[in-house]
């Protein structure tokens, strides 16, 4: 949201999208942190950053917390299907572990796969949620895996926002630690605003032909 207070110039105007970005991202860490939670999180952060997107006035707050109480049923049960999921993704990639040879080779890369697919659908899709009115959850996952297609850039740049440190983890912990504090700070509130930027040409015809 403009701050009519600063000067009108291109630094303060990047300032001010800087604060409104580490708000949002930290009003969707806040409602991300009892678990169960992160799906309507999610949901209210992307139907913010969709108004930013499309130029629309907007308040951080007051507008996330509307749309979390208002899409919180949808959005959790969503959310719980799709962490189901992701569970069974994760005991596949273990067991490939633990497994020798080209059995556990097949096992880790279908689980990588899909678990890129996974993450990627789960962003879109929920992008979906906060933007459109959805009846079942599900349904706008399936429409997120289109729109995956559809606009891959922005599939691109959700999963390395949102799943470089969990690699990062395991493969280079060093590295992990070092940018663990700077995402810490504003990284899931860009990763949802600059997805949302990317996804905003699609979303608009969509706009249009529900007109």
């Amino acid at each position: 949201m403009k701050n009519n207070h600063l000067p009108d110039s291109p630094f303060f105007r990047f300032m001010d999208v800087v604060g409104d970005v580490f708000l949002l991202h930290l009003c969707w860490l806040v409602g991300c942190l009892p678990l169960v939670t992160a799906g309507a999180s999610t949901t209210a952060a992307f139907s913010v950053a969709g108004k930013m997107a499309a130029g629309q006035e907007y308040r951080i707050f007051h507008d996330y917390w509307a749309a979390f109480r208002r899409d919180f049923a949808l959005a959790t049960r969503t959310w719980l299907v799709m962490a189901v999921l992701g569970v069974l993704l994760w005991v596949d990639y273990q067991l490939g572990l633990s497994h020798s040879g080209s059995l556990g080779g097949i096992l880790i890369a279908a689980a990588a796969a899909l678990g890129v697919l996974w993450l990627a659908v789960l962003g879109s899709g929920f992008a979906l949620l906060g933007r459109f009115a959805y009846r079942r959850g599900l349904d706008a996952m399936k429409d997120g895996l289109r729109l995956c297609l559809a606009r891959p850039q922005a599939a691109l740049v959700w999963l390395v926002l949102m799943g470089t440190l969990p690699v990062l983890h395991d493969g280079a912990p060093q590295l992990f630690w070092y940018l663990f504090p700077l995402w810490l700070l504003i990284g899931g509130g860009a990763a949802i605003v600059l997805t949302a930027r990317l996804l905003r040409p699609a979303f608009a015809r969509i706009e249009q032909d529900q007109q």
